[in-house]
């Protein structure tokens, strides 16, 4: 039974999970920290920083604004907030230390602060840019400010090894990071649903299933779960700060930008795909549900498939599945639909996260033989995604640049 009093809801049709007007997705904490590592460290040269935390300001102001029109007492809002963090994965914070005009706030424990660690071990500077800009966010909505009128950094941080607590400071003032406008849930588009070949996998009853799980923080906001740190994300939050980084890198090299970032942002995709979608393959969840129907290779594809529609990614198909390749078709993927709504059309495919993962289904059944349980190490990983065998995508219609839909090629 869940400890917490949140009503979200589903947009089955177009599978979707919404909450105060923003959109919602599962991402593990592989995903979450390295496509920020990949961000702040692969790209130095990049001010990250100000976007990094102007995206976390925008989409928690955005959404407790919603939410607070039914709150109106300010200690009531904080209580919200803060039960919003918790149950998206994010940990534990105290906004009973913060007033009109600011202040210092302490967290003992945050999904990015605890998980970097976990991945990479310490770092040498704070690293939690997100929750520095939610909280941001949060007080411009709780005290009805603007958010150019607030200001905010990391104190201290707990990935850098010696430092005993997550600590903030806000203020008033003209604020020091990026400010966006959220689009929301952006424009979706009736799916065209193709005709899939014979499987064994009932993809309306893992959707089901799936959609009804309670995914959300324990005692200490945090998501274990699939084998992984999982979060109920802000889509307009992983479309903001991939599409800034994107835009900063073409500003800077033009079209040499544009050709180094796409391939970091696809292997983001591909480490989401092997730690996500491989840690659902082999959880128990997996074993009692998708796994006594699957008869063949092609239905574990089937099967990860039907399981990637429950994360709020949009409805995903495939078609032509053979140990040589698959045709991946994605209707409404919550990359284009964010880009379409954030910058306009677009020139060139933006779906990085999918391009990723269609590669990594394959790879995960076809190289991995994941129904054997591997250990899904970094040594594993890199003698089977980083090698010659490893499959390769080619994007065949783009939602973003104005096709009905995504869709890919996968092939050896």
């Amino acid at each position: 039974m869940s400890i917490y009093n949140i009503n979200f809801s589903l947009d089955m049709d177009h599978r979707r999970y919404i909450y105060g007007k923003e959109p919602l997705i599962l991402h593990c904490h592989h995903y979450n920290n390295y496509l920020q590592r990949t961000i702040v460290e692969d790209a130095p040269y990049i001010d990250s920083a100000p976007f990094l935390i102007g995206a976390a300001a925008e989409v928690s102001y955005s959404q407790l604004k919603a939410i607070f029109t039914d709150i109106e007492h300010v200690t009531a809002r904080k209580l919200k907030a803060e039960e919003i963090f918790s149950w998206a994965g994010f940990g534990k914070i105290d906004l009973s230390t913060l007033s009109n005009s600011g202040g210092i706030m302490i967290a003992d424990i945050t999904h990015y602060s605890a998980t970097w660690v976990m991945k990479f071990g310490y770092s040498e500077k704070p690293v939690d840019f997100f929750t520095t800009g939610w909280v941001a966010g949060a007080l411009a909505a709780i005290y009805d400010f603007d958010l150019a009128d607030i200001t905010a950094k990391q104190l201290s941080c707990k990935s850098v090894e010696g430092a005993s607590e997550n600590s903030y400071e806000y203020g008033r003032g003209k604020s020091d990071f990026n400010r966006y406008e959220s689009v929301g849930v952006g424009k979706l588009t009736t799916d065209d649903i193709i005709d899939v070949e014979d499987n064994n996998v009932d993809y309306e009853g893992v959707m089901a299933a799936l959609s009804v799980m309670e995914v959300e923080g324990n005692d200490d906001g945090i998501i274990p779960a699939f084998g992984v740190v999982m979060t109920r994300h802000y889509a307009n939050y992983y479309n903001r700060i991939s599409f800034e980084f994107l835009n900063a890198m073409v500003e800077k090299f033009g079209d040499q930008g544009l050709e180094a970032a796409t391939p970091l942002l696809i292997e983001a995709g591909r480490i989401c795909a092997f730690n996500t979608f491989g840690g659902m393959m082999i959880c128990q969840e997996w074993d009692a549900l998708i796994k006594p129907h699957l008869k063949s290779k092609e239905d574990w594809v089937h099967g990860i498939v039907a399981a990637v529609n429950a994360l709020g990614w949009g409805r995903w198909q495939v078609t032509n599945v053979t140990d040589q390749g698959a045709d991946f078709t994605i209707h409404n993927d919550y990359e284009s639909v964010g880009y379409n709504a954030m910058y306009g059309k677009s020139d060139f495919d933006v779906s990085f996260l999918a391009h990723g993962g269609v590669v990594g289904i394959m790879d995960l059944v076809y190289l991995c033989n994941i129904e054997e349980k591997p250990d899904l190490s970094p040594e594993f990983y890199r003698a089977t995604f980083k090698g010659k065998d490893s499959f390769q995508a080619r994007n065949e219609s783009s939602r973003a640049m104005g096709d009905a839909c995504t869709k890919f090629t996968v092939y050896r």
